[in-house]
């Protein structure tokens, strides 16, 4: 039979949280949620506390950091690192200024055009690969409007960039 583990004070709960943030970063409220399983009552804030004092946990610079290496590892488009930057927790203001610091208001479609030479995606051709890749390049955060302008200088059939364009636009509503 197991037994329940002795709920953390303070000091072991941010020497967990040390031990958590120096195998990879993550966002407040990652680490309350890891947290606040092993502590014992009021232990959690003064911990977080201590962390934010000591440097160890800052929202907006994980954020920085985490939109940078999607920009700049990945290729991602600025809509991929704001999910990304979602699921990890961080607040939409947080993001928002992140997001700005980091990807430049016109900087996308040479960003797209990075990610298709990493990816070595060639021309489609046929409709359905149009399709696939317009889809592919969604999720990789990429706006429809650079997704189409990519796609026009593959000099891809007009009428499936106009299909793809209404089938967005239904989607949208």
């Amino acid at each position: 039979m197991r037994r329940s583990p002795t709920p953390l004070e303070a000091e072991a709960l941010y020497q967990k949280a040390v031990k958590l943030l120096a195998r990879r970063g993550r966002s407040e409220s990652e680490l309350r949620r890891l947290l606040t399983r092993s502590a014992a009552p009021g232990a959690l804030p003064p911990a977080l506390d201590r962390l934010r004092e000591h440097g160890y946990l800052d929202d907006r610079r994980f954020a920085q950091s985490l939109a940078l290496y999607a920009r700049d590892a990945e290729k991602f488009g600025a809509q991929r690192a704001r999910r990304e930057l979602r699921r990890r927790g961080i607040a939409d203001a947080v993001a928002d200024q992140a997001l700005a610091e980091i990807y430049p208001a016109r900087g996308e479609a040479a960003l797209l055009r990075a990610w298709l030479a990493k990816k070595r995606v060639k021309p489609p051709e046929d409709e359905r690969a149009a399709a696939r890749l317009y889809r592919r390049l969604r999720l990789a955060g990429f706006a429809s409007p650079e997704i189409v302008t990519a796609l026009r200088r593959w000099k891809i059939d007009p009428e499936w960039l106009e299909a793809l364009e209404e089938e967005e636009a239904a989607d949208e509503f």
